[in-house]
């Protein structure tokens, strides 16, 4: 059984649940299911199709987080892409690459910690892109809010999902 994304009020997306509180959400008049998975679940007396996407009734106001700093948010943020050479990695094959390099005062910071995979980490070495002659693909910044950034989900959407996420 998948889990739901639920929206809000207004069709932002709020948050991955599990199909239980998707379910009770439905039953205590508090969403509406806007699709369903293929899947259903039986009480005593009805039977309930999974959603998959639910919205809320009423607006929740949710305050904005700062997406926390980690290694998986780093490779998401870059696209799972080397930042130098473009080629897309998987994240065992990837690593961090300070712009400015920890020996000359670069800090670990969004702002200066790219992807990188291991050819080109190790060709830049000790130096600034401008000085290896390898540019950045994007400019290293820190990420607006994402729904997902602090569940352990894998990033990986069902179809259904698709017309409801900015992606």
């Amino acid at each position: 059984m998948e889990p739901a994304l639920l929206l809000n009020a207004t069709y932002e997306p709020l948050l991955v649940v599990d199909w239980k509180k998707a379910i009770t959400l439905v039953i205590l008049g508090k969403a509406e299911v806007l699709a369903a998975q293929d899947n259903s679940v039986r009480s005593a007396t009805d039977e309930f199709l999974l959603p998959s996407v639910l919205r809320l009734f009423s607006r929740v106001r949710v305050p904005r987080r700062a997406v926390q700093f980690s290694r998986g948010n780093v490779y998401r943020r870059d696209g799972h892409r080397c930042q130098y050479c473009g080629v897309d990695q998987h994240e065992t094959t990837l690593t961090f690459d300070h712009v400015l390099p920890r020996s000359r005062g670069g800090q670990t910071t969004w702002e200066n910690i790219v992807t990188s995979c291991e050819p080109c980490n190790r060709r830049k070495g000790d130096l600034t892109p401008l000085e290896a002659e390898m540019p950045l693909l994007s400019k290293p910044k820190e990420p607006k809010w994402w729904p997902f950034s602090t569940s352990q989900w894998d990033g990986h959407h069902p179809e259904r999902w698709k017309p409801y996420l900015w992606i």
